[in-house]
């Protein structure tokens, strides 16, 4: 077994990505909209990989000095091992992002376990976004990295 490894997604990793998707969000993603975000300009997408498997990945939408996480998901039998925090930690030390000062996300109040992985990382609640998921509202949380 190899050490788990972020890098840059590509194309051929969409089989792995979208079954992901399936398994741990209510509202995946098609894979229409995955090869959009991916050739987009403004997108930075990773997979964390582990013995030439993809168990996870993250996208962040990158606008000046900020950015919004649009996705994170890793596969419900590989949580609980640190892969989430590689993954954002990583997104974060890609020299696009370098400009970055705040970063964004969307997380359901009722996701304990990404609610406390955020807070751990300096995220902090800033707002609420209304019916959001459509059955539940989103807490906007916040990472300031001017003021760490």
């Amino acid at each position: 077994m190899t050490e788990p490894r972020v890098r840059q997604m590509c194309a051929a990793d969409l089989p792995e990505v979208l079954e992901t998707d399936r398994l741990s969000l209510p509202r995946p993603w098609s894979e229409a909209l995955w090869r959009e975000e991916l050739e987009s300009p403004f997108s930075l997408y990773l997979v964390l990989e582990e013995s030439g498997e993809v168990h996870g990945h993250i996208g962040l939408k990158l606008l000046s000095d900020e950015a919004h996480v649009m996705t994170i998901a890793v596969r419900s039998e590989k949580r609980r091992r640190g892969y989430a925090r590689m993954l954002i930690q990583a997104a974060l030390a890609v020299p696009v992002a370098a400009g970055v000062r705040r970063v964004y996300l969307e997380v359901r109040p009722s996701n304990i376990a990404a609610r406390s992985l955020y807070e751990s990382l300096g995220f902090r609640t800033t707002a609420v976004r209304r019916n959001y998921y459509g059955d539940e509202d989103a807490l906007l949380m916040t990472l300031d990295l001017e003021h760490r």
